[in-house]
């Protein structure tokens, strides 16, 4: 054998048996393939869902601020520009929308996304669902004083 035929050995691929081959490996099914494509690659949205669950937070906090302004100036504005019950509870209404409707879009959003796309990262469903664990109860509890309260007259 000359140096030149050897020489063309090792750059030649290698080539796998046929699929009828007895080489003791099954091949997989082509559906098999389909699933482990799906399954295997980088997960997406990471970046985004780790920003849409701070700003829920930040939302969360935001909705405080504003029930603890509308509950200030009911109680201690000046007797002129001082809420009534019904101004308070509007504004702890208010409150609760900003705390409660974003992760509820989020969470409708994400399942949109990851129906689609299923390695699409689920952070942000995960932050959605914490920030409605938290803002829900409590504005159950804010909003359900205020309107026993505008309901009793006082």
């Amino acid at each position: 054998m000359s140096d030149d035929q050897h020489a063309g050995d090792d750059v030649r691929p290698t080539v796998q048996p046929p699929s009828g081959s007895s080489s003791g490996e099954t091949p997989a099914k082509p559906d098999d393939a389909s699933w482990l494509t799906e399954q295997e690659g980088p997960v997406t949205g990471r970046a985004a869902g780790i920003g849409i669950t701070l700003l829920l937070f930040a939302l969360l906090v935001v909705s405080w601020f504003v029930q603890l302004s509308f509950a200030l100036q009911g109680e201690f504005g000046p007797s002129e520009d001082r809420l009534s019950g019904g101004g308070m509870l509007g504004g702890f209404i208010l409150g609760a929308v900003i705390a409660i409707a974003p992760p509820v879009v989020t969470l409708v959003l994400q399942a949109k996304v990851h129906k689609r796309t299923p390695r699409y990262s689920i952070i942000a469903a995960i932050g959605a669902i914490s920030v409605l664990v938290i803002a829900v109860p409590v504005n159950a509890v804010v909003v359900g004083l205020q309107a026993v309260s505008l309901a009793s007259g006082r």
